[in-house]
C-alpha cells in the first residue's frame, strides 16, 4: 500500500516535471519567434528633387528580409497627405521576399495638379496577418520652379572620372534642388577659354578642371530636376586681365579715406595670386562680364548664374575720381545683369556679409543669397552673431523682396574645422542654426559634394564631416522643410502673440537657456514654433570652436497661446519626432485678461517643435 502511494507520488511528480519542460519549451520557442527580426524599410528614395505639377512621382523603396527563410504576401501601404489632410486614396504593393533577400519595391504616385505644394509620403509595411510591421516617410515638393522653396547644395570636384551621378543622388534624395558650381571656371573674368574644344584647365589654386565632369553634372542634376548655377565673380579679374579686353580705367582704387589698402582694390587668394576688382557701375564693365558669362551658355548648359562679391570694404573710387560704396551699385547692375540673361536663366547674388543686401532685395535677382559673418552688422548696427540676427536678416529679405525666401550660407565650427582637419560637426551647432534659419522662413546652404557640409567659405576646405546622428538628423530635417514648406514660407507674416511655455523660462530673441519662441499667421493657421534653448549656455550661432551644449529634453510640458481667432484643431509636427508626421493634439480653450487662449500638452521638446492651428 506504502509503495502504491509512493509510487503514485512519483508519477505526479514526473507529470510535473514534464509539464515544467514542456511549458519551458513553449516558452522558449515564443522567445525565439519574438526574437526573430521583423523585415523592414531600410531606405525610401525618389527620382527627384521636385515634381512638376501632376506629374508622376517614382519611389524605390528597399525592403530587407533578416531571416533564413522566404515571407510571403508583404504589402506596402502608402498614404498622402498635405499638412493635416489626407490627399488620396491608399496605394497598396504586395510582395515576396526570400531568404536574407534586399528588395527594392517600385512604385508610383500621381501627385496633384497644384503648383507649389509640399507633400507627405506615409509607407507602412504589412505582413499577411495585416500587422504592421515597419513605417517610413518621405517629403515631396510639387513646385513647377526652385525659386519659391529654394534648398541649394554645391558641388567642387570636377577632377577627371568624378563620380557625379553619386554625388547627384546623394543630394537629391535631400530634396536639393539647385547647385551652385564652385570654382570651376578657366577665369573669373573669362570664364571659358576661347578654344571651345578645350576640355580642361587648371583653376586658380592649380586644382584640375575638366569639362566632361561639368557636364555630367549637369546632365544628372537636370535628370533630377535640380537648377545648375554656375559661380562667378561679378567684379573680378586676375592677372592678364588687359590681354583679354579688361580696360584699367574701369578699375576701382581704394578712396584716400579708406584705411582698408591703398591703389587698386585687389583681394589676396592665395600666395601671389590676387583678384583685381572693377567698378560695377561702369557699363563698360557691366557689357563685358555680361557677354563673357553669356558665352559659358555656348559651352555648358548650366541654367542661370551665381554672381559673387567679397563684402563692403569701404569707400572706393574710380579712375577719374568719383567716390562710391560698392553694395550701392548693386540693384543698377543686377537688374541689368538679370535683363541680359536669356529668359529662361535664373540670377542669384551673393552680398557678402548682407553688407548692401537691402538693396540686392529691391533688384530682380530670382533667389536671395547671402554669406553671413559674425562681424558684420545689419542697418541698426547689431552684430550678426546670434540666432535671431538670422531670423532678423530673413525677415527683412522677406518683407523687401514681396516674399523671396533667403539662403544663407553660414559655416559653422570655422576655427575648428580649420585646426581640427577630419573631425566632425557639432550636431547641436548645426541643428540649430538650420532651424533658426528655417523656421524663420528662410533656407540654408550647408550640404554640397555628396555627403558633405560646409565649414568654410572656400567649398573645397571641407575639413568637417558630418557624423552618423547629424546625417540622420538633416535627413529628416530636409525631408521636413519640405513637407511644411507652405506653412515656413508661403506668405506668412510675424505676429507678436503671448506664449507661456509653462514651468520653463521662454523668450522672443532667442536667449540662452530658454525656449524661443514666436508666432507667425497666414489666411488658414496660426503657427508657434518653439526652439529649444535649454542648457544652451551661447546663442552664438557659429559655435567657433566646435562647442555647443546640446538642448536639454523636456517631457509632458503645456504651451498657453493666445488666439487671433478661433480655431478648430491643433497640430504638432517636428523633425525630432513621429517620422516628421503631425499629431493631432486635444486643446483647452479659456479667456482671461490676456484675452482668449488655447492650452495645449506637448509630448516633448528635443530642438524644434511646430503647433500649427487651423482657423474655424
Amino acid at each position: 500500500m506504502l509503495n502504491h502511494k509512493i509510487k503514485r507520488i512519483m508519477l505526479f511528480i514526473v507529470y510535473i516535471v514534464a509539464s515544467f519542460i514542456i511549458l519551458l519549451g513553449c516558452t522558449s520557442k515564443e522567445e525565439s519567434r519574438e526574437e526573430m527580426k521583423k523585415p523592414q524599410i531600410n531606405a525610401v528614395q525618389t527620382d527627384k528633387a521636385m515634381y512638376d505639377p501632376g506629374s508622376a512621382v517614382h519611389l524605390e523603396i528597399t525592403v530587407e528580409n533578416f531571416e533564413d527563410y522566404a515571407i510571403q504576401n508583404l504589402s506596402l501601404e502608402l498614404t498622402s497627405s498635405h499638412l493635416e489632410t489626407t490627399v488620396d486614396d491608399d496605394i497598396s504593393t504586395t510582395f515576396d521576399l526570400e531568404p536574407n533577400e534586399e528588395k527594392v519595391i517600385q512604385v508610383d504616385w500621381h501627385s496633384p495638379g497644384e503648383d507649389f505644394k509640399g507633400y507627405l509620403l506615409d509607407l507602412e509595411l504589412v505582413d499577411q496577418e495585416n500587422e504592421v510591421i515597419d513605417t517610413d516617410t518621405k517629403a515631396v515638393d510639387v513646385s513647377s520652379t526652385w525659386t519659391k522653396f529654394p534648398r541649394y547644395g554645391y558641388v567642387w570636384d570636377f577632377t577627371e572620372g568624378v563620380k557625379t551621378t553619386d554625388k547627384i543622388d546623394i543630394l537629391k534624395n535631400r530634396n536639393i534642388n539647385a547647385l551652385e558650381y564652385y570654382d570651376w571656371k578657366y577665369k573669373h573674368h573669362k570664364p571659358i577659354p576661347d578654344d571651345r574644344e578645350q576640355e580642361s584647365w587648371l583653376d586658380w589654386s592649380g586644382r584640375p578642371i575638366f569639362a566632361e565632369s561639368i557636364r555630367n553634372y549637369i546632365q544628372d542634376a537636370q535628370a533630377a530636376n535640380m537648377v545648375n548655377l554656375p559661380y562667378n565673380m561679378a567684379y573680378a579679374a586676375v592677372d592678364g586681365y588687359e590681354e583679354d579686353g579688361v580696360e584699367q580705367d574701369w578699375a576701382l582704387y581704394y578712396s584716400n579715406d579708406n584705411d582698408s589698402g591703398e591703389g587698386h582694390f585687389k583681394f589676396n587668394m592665395s600666395g601671389s595670386a590676387y583678384l583685381y576688382f572693377f567698378d560695377m557701375s561702369n557699363e563698360d564693365w557691366q557689357n563685358y562680364i555680361f557677354s563673357r558669362t553669356n558665352e559659358v551658355f555656348e559651352m555648358f548648359d548650366f541654367d542661370g548664374w551665381h554672381s559673387d562679391t567679397v563684402g563692403e570694404w569701404g569707400e572706393m573710387q574710380t579712375e577719374d575720381g568719383r567716390t562710391l560704396y560698392v553694395k550701392d551699385t548693386y540693384t543698377d547692375f543686377l537688374n541689368r545683369a538679370k535683363a541680359s540673361l536669356p529668359e529662361d536663366k535664373y540670377l542669384v547674388f551673393n552680398p557678402v556679409g548682407a553688407q548692401g543686401i537691402e538693396n540686392v532685395n529691391i533688384s530682380d535677382v530670382d533667389v536671395l543669397y547671402t554669406e553671413i559673418w559674425p562681424w558684420d552688422r545689419d542697418l541698426d548696427g547689431e552684430l550678426y552673431d546670434d540666432y535671431y540676427s538670422l531670423k532678423k536678416v530673413i525677415d527683412l529679405s522677406r518683407e523687401q523682396s514681396d516674399g523671396k525666401s533667403l539662403v544663407v550660407p553660414a559655416y559653422m565650427n570655422y576655427d575648428y574645422g580649420e585646426l581640427n582637419s577630419g573631425a566632425t560637426f557639432n550636431t547641436a551647432s548645426v541643428m540649430l542654426t538650420s532651424i533658426s534659419a528655417y523656421a524663420a522662413g528662410g533656407s540654408r546652404m550647408e550640404l554640397g559634394d555628396g555627403n558633405h557640409m560646409l565649414s568654410n567659405e572656400y567649398f573645397p576646405a571641407q575639413h568637417l564631416s558630418m557624423d552618423e546622428e547629424l546625417q540622420n538628423r538633416i535627413e529628416q530635417l530636409y525631408d521636413f522643410v519640405v513637407i511644411y514648406e507652405n506653412l515656413l514660407r508661403d506668405g506668412q507674416k510675424n505676429i507678436d502673440n503671448r506664449i507661456d511655455i509653462m514651468d520653463y523660462d521662454n523668450s522672443i530673441n532667442g536667449d540662452p537657456d530658454s525656449v524661443w519662441t514666436y508666432a507667425k499667421e497666414d489666411d488658414d493657421y496660426e503657427i508657434v514654433h518653439m526652439i529649444n534653448l535649454l542648457g544652451v549656455n551661447n546663442n552664438d550661432w557659429r559655435a567657433n570652436e566646435g562647442v555647443k551644449e546640446t538642448p536639454t529634453l523636456i517631457d509632458n510640458y503645456q504651451v498657453k497661446y493666445y488666439i487671433n481667432e478661433e480655431v478648430e484643431s491643433v497640430w504638432l509636427a517636428s523633425p525630432d519626432m513621429n517620422q516628421n508626421r503631425s499629431v493631432e493634439l486635444s486643446m483647452g480653450t479659456g479667456t482671461d485678461e490676456d484675452g482668449d487662449y488655447v492650452l495645449v500638452e506637448i509630448p516633448s521638446l528635443e530642438y524644434w517643435n511646430m503647433l500649427y492651428m487651423k482657423k474655424k
